[in-house]
């Protein structure tokens, strides 16, 4: 599917890509901002470091928020933003409860999801009766299947949200491109809780923001401490010694979890360390010779957006440069269904169990 043009707005301004400057990376890019006729008005440059736009944008109030989601989006929370005279618009850090808009005076009785966590979040709390549309790859809990969809997960139909009325919108800044959504949602006045957890402890706290936000604190507690339980008991059963793990979100380029990112935790939980650990970031591309040399114990595939049915641990074993792998050779390669590993979620800690349940399986600490 090809991305939608507009990349985050204001009720201004509509940014897309500058199409005069060769383009840059996910978190380094220059942007044309136009006006409701179309017309190019103003340009920002967005970089984790710095942020910097010209005179005509600097006066857009809303400018600030945009920004910070798109930072946000890239798993930074501190903004430097100023206009090209060097005029300070926004510094400083600031926290994922900032983007979204304040409580309402009465608990929310209508809502809609839009990313597959955010709906099992709801479930978790037992408030998914409340739920009137959900975007396209939300798979769970099972009565979504009679749900209305609103487009995929990086472009839905907000012009449709808006008409629907909810209460309340569980949006998410995990991954990039999400800001035009959140920014998208502001511009058209829909109230929203904006979540963008990469670790456990923020889907705990998620799980009791939007617990406050539906007035189900009770549940929400009782939610926290059903996956605190669960943590603390594959703490418990972990091998002594830590196992070497790859954990493959995608295989041609390769991509792997850095330092940065809830799935780090999860391979922890289940008794190994991340090869790739080491390495900064939520998402980290790497070459075949670089796994190699990191020399995992145990490999697991988990591609994104690919159900487990399909996933094929022969294509890593088979993949050329990896003929020296020695997990590979002794076929300790296993799929990973992403619907756990590569969703922060409630049901995230599945991930885990499964990772724990194939250690033992190999048999790589037995003795």
């Amino acid at each position: 599917m090809r991305k939608p043009e507009l990349r985050w707005q204001t009720r201004r301004h509509v940014a897309v890509l500058d199409p005069e400057v060769e383009a840059g990376t996910a978190h380094d890019e220059r942007f044309v901002l136009r006006s409701g006729s179309g017309e190019a008005i103003g340009r920002a440059r967005l970089r984790l470091t710095e942020q910097v736009v010209d005179d005509v944008t600097a006066t857009d109030p809303e400018l600030p928020h945009a920004v910070r989601c798109w930072l946000a989006a890239r798993g930074c929370f501190e903004v430097h933003l100023h206009d090209e005279a060097g005029r300070v618009l926004a510094e400083g850090p600031f926290g994922i409860e900032d983007l979204g808009d304040p409580p309402a005076a009465t608990p929310a009785r209508t809502l809609v999801t839009l990313a597959p966590s955010n709906a099992e979040l709801v479930d978790a709390l037992d408030a998914f009766d409340r739920v009137l549309a959900c975007e396209d790859s939300t798979d769970h809990p099972p009565r979504v299947a009679t749900l209305p969809r609103l487009g995929p997960d990086l472009g839905p139909d907000l012009d449709r949200v808006a008409e629907l009325r909810p209460d309340l919108v569980v949006s998410s800044l995990s991954v990039p491109g999400m800001e035009r959504i959140v920014t998208g949602l502001r511009a058209r006045g829909i109230p929203q809780v904006v979540l963008a957890p990469r670790s456990l402890a923020d889907v705990l706290e998620d799980l009791r923001r939007v617990g406050a936000r539906l007035g189900v604190e009770d549940r929400a507690e009782a939610a926290v401490a059903a996956m605190q339980a669960e943590a603390e008991a594959l703490r418990k059963s972990r091998p002594a010694v830590p196992v070497r793990i790859y954990l493959e979100w995608w295989p041609r380029p390769m991509f792997s979890p850095g330092r940065d990112t809830y799935a780090d935790e999860l391979v922890a939980l289940a008794g190994g360390v991340n090869v790739f650990g080491d390495r900064p970031g939520a998402s980290v591309r790497i070459e075949p010779e670089e796994l190699v040399r990191a020399d995992p114990e145990l490999c697991f595939v988990s591609w994104c957006g690919v159900e487990e049915a399909k996933l094929d641990p022969r294509n890593l074993v088979d993949r050329p440069g990896l003929a020296a792998l020695p997990a590979a050779r002794a076929g300790r390669v296993y799929p990973l269904d992403e619907r756990y590993s590569g969703r922060p979620g409630p049901r995230m800690l599945e991930a885990a169990r499964r990772m724990a349940a194939a250690i033992r399986q190999s048999g790589v600490r037995e003795g």
